[in-house]
This record gives structure tokens, C-alpha cells and sequence, in this order.
């Protein structure tokens, strides 16, 4: 038996919905269209099938990347695909990374337990 390329996926505080961006004052800089915008957010992307997905945000996050994780989790487990939203306790977007440093640390169990299916 073949095993995929691609086990699985672990993001982290990530952005997945680009809307909100293109509608304040960060799109000064960027200059997102509504074309650009839907274009390159992974909400709007979900593949038809996929391996596991993890999705990490840190509880000390800004409430709209703990909404965004929350959602773009909710969306792929709608669609049928193994995932499903891990909160990070007392982390932000800056130090949810020390967790997947630290061999004993949240996302490094996770990313392990991904490996070890």
C-alpha cells in the first residue's frame, strides 16, 4: 500500500479569510480587490478531499484570528475532511510557536501524533 505524499497539515494563527483585510486600513499597503481577496482566502478553498488538517490559534490571539481559525476549522470538517481546531492556552501569535519548539509542547504533540497514524 502507497502512503500519500501528504499526511496532513498543521496551520497556525493563520488568516484565512482575506475579506476583512481588503475592507481596513492594512489594504492601503496590500491594494486587495474583492477578486483578489476571495482569490487567495483558503475559506473559500477547501479542497474536495484532503489529509488531516489541525488548526492551532493561540487564546491571547486577536479576537478576529481566533474567529478566523475557528471558522476556517468549522469549515473543514463540514466539508467531510479529518481536522479539527486545537486552542493553544495563554499563547499569542508570537509564542504559540514555542509549543511546536518544545518537544512536550502542544503542536509538537500534535504534529507527532499526525505522524504516528
Amino acid at each position: 500500500m502507497l502512503l500519500p505524499a501528504v499526511r496532513g497539515g498543521l496551520v497556525i494563527s493563520g488568516i484565512y479569510d482575506l475579506e476583512p483585510i481588503r475592507l481596513n486600513y492594512l489594504n492601503d499597503k496590500l491594494g486587495l480587490d474583492e477578486v483578489e481577496a476571495a482569490r487567495n482566502s483558503p475559506l473559500l478553498h477547501i479542497p474536495p478531499m484532503a489529509g488531516e488538517l489541525v488548526v492551532a490559534y493561540g487564546t491571547r490571539e486577536l479576537p478576529e484570528l481566533c474567529r478566523q481559525s475557528i471558522d476556517y476549522a468549522q469549515a473543514w470538517v463540514e466539508r467531510n475532511l479529518v481536522g479539527h481546531l486545537l486552542r493553544v492556552d495563554g499563547a499569542n501569535h508570537f509564542t504559540i510557536l514555542e509549543t511546536l519548539a518544545d518537544p512536550q509542547g502542544v503542536l509538537a504533540q500534535a504534529f507527532l501524533a499526525m505522524l504516528c497514524v
